[in-house]
């Protein structure tokens, strides 16, 4: 489904009066498979988040190439582009910071469908209902902002509205960092009961290697821009080659998650 071929970006600096381009992601290659889902881990300022835009097309590489389904993400254009946002989405770290404060939650969820003149008001508004229900909230919810919503309550909505326009792969970056641990679990249960319903494929981004092994089907290892280590989870957290990756199961808690149950509907304060 989407294929990451030798990639190079960065970004462009002014020193001394001179111009110059520091490149924070460097020869990456990586695949997502249909219906899986990838861990990509690795320390703050690694890259990680310079990738998770080049894969969505908010940023554009300096060299190698994106495909989704076979197509270069980077060179749609116009009503190709349109609908390739459609099936890509991206959930972002902190999502009170990608909630628009004066609008509602319904408002929230139904904007991308008004913009992709999907449905008309009453459609849309019965859509938002629905996702609500996807992600384990009330649809009195829809009727709050998003200063009246808990962190866990705040994540939801991001998925939901990522989901709105029925995207067939996520990109997640950093989506529980901020999130007590209770409240991680149940995020991190509800993208695997997504998986399961929708057949979601994911490329997951965290620090946390205790949290990416849980989830994950397979994990790449970002170290200073580079892939050094990837495979299925299970030799790499139990075997792991590169020092890099020994080093991130050194520092990782011992705190086991319990991930892998279903999500239900959450109480006012997650």
């Amino acid at each position: 489904m989407l294929e990451i071929e030798q990639v190079t970006a960065g970004y462009a600096h002014r020193r001394n009066g001179r111009r110059g381009r520091t490149n924070v992601v460097e020869d990456v290659s990586l695949r997502v498979e249909s219906g899986e889902i990838v861990g990509l881990v690795g320390e703050s300022g690694c890259g990680k988040t310079t990738l998770a835009r080049v894969v969505t097309g908010l940023h554009r590489p300096e060299s190698g190439v994106v495909r989704y389904t076979g197509v270069d993400v980077h060179r749609l254009r116009g009503r190709a582009l349109r609908e390739h946002r459609r099936h890509v989405q991206m959930v972002f770290q902190d999502p009170y910071l990608t909630l628009n404060p004066r609008q509602t939650v319904r408002q929230a969820l139904t904007e991308p469908l008004r913009i992709h003149r999907i449905g008309d008001a009453r459609t849309r508004s019965a859509r938002a209902d629905e996702l609500l229900d996807l992600v384990g909230l009330d649809c009195q919810v829809g009727a709050r902002r998003p200063r009246q919503l808990s962190g866990g309550q705040q994540q939801r909505v991001a998925i939901a509205r990522a989901l709105a326009l029925g995207p067939r792969l996520l990109v997640c970056d950093e989506p529980v960092t901020a999130l007590d641990v209770s409240v991680q679990a149940k995020i991190l249960n509800l993208l695997l009961d997504l998986r399961q319903q929708l057949g979601l494929a994911c490329l997951f981004i965290s620090h946390d290697l205790a949290v990416v092994r849980q989830l994950a089907d397979r994990i790449a290892v970002m170290c200073h821009g580079r892939i050094v280590e990837q495979g299925p989870s299970q030799p790499i957290t139990s075997g792991p080659r590169h020092p890099y990756t020994r080093a991130l199961l050194a520092a990782t808690p011992t705190i086991n998650i319990p991930v892998g149950h279903a999500t239900g509907s959450v109480a006012p304060g997650a």
